[in-house]
């Protein structure tokens, strides 16, 4: 009970840290409420709340970015180094900790935003082992986009996302298939643009 609640308040803490930080700087960032849901087991309600922010001037070629979730059973943080090469590519390394005996986490990101396409891959390593998440879209309209998503321990699958833009709320909703458990799972997220 100690650990959730020193995870939640390193998470609340870790989130007024990137709103001061991002109110400084062109920023992107969100906040969100997801849930991962296992299908064709007891295990339907897994609620979990994630924060992203970076800060990058619009002409700078380096920037910083910060990350963190929190669910019943796991909690990480992590930040780094955003380098921009080009305007249409992001490439980030950085490092943190995550809820574990070895508590170290390191990883590495890879975002490309061309035109209405969108890549991104990310990969972590640390004490709890190796993850990914790969997602490919297309923003088809002003305020929606479709893609494809691979992310460990959640699966593979087709990802929607709608925007309300006038309110800066997203809801994410993707049906997966994980190879690993042979389970069907669906993803969905309420997201808040910062």
């Amino acid at each position: 009970m100690k650990s959730k609640i020193l995870r939640l308040k390193c998470l609340a803490l870790l989130y007024f840290i990137v709103l001061s930080l991002s109110s400084q700087s062109q920023s992107f960032g969100f906040f969100d409420l997801e849930n991962r849901s296992n299908i064709n087991t007891e295990h339907f309600f897994k609620p979990q709340i994630n924060i992203y922010s970076n800060k990058i001037n619009p002409q700078a070629k380096v920037g910083a970015y910060y990350f963190a979730l929190a669910n019943e059973h796991w909690g990480q943080a992590y930040g780094g180094v955003i380098y921009k090469p080009v305007d249409w590519l992001l490439l980030s390394v950085g490092a943190g900790m995550e809820v574990n005996k070895n508590p170290y986490r390191f990883n590495v990101r890879i975002h490309v935003l061309k035109d209405n396409f969108r890549f991104l891959q990310i990969y972590e390593y640390g004490g709890s082992g190796f993850w990914y998440h790969i997602e490919v879209g297309y923003q088809y309209l002003n305020n929606q986009s479709l893609g494809v998503l691979t992310k460990r321990y959640y699966g593979t699958g087709p990802v929607y996302e709608y925007k309300v833009n006038a309110i800066s709320l997203g809801l994410m909703a993707a049906p997966l298939y994980d190879f690993e458990d042979n389970n069907y799972k669906l993803l969905l997220a309420l997201r808040y643009y910062m």
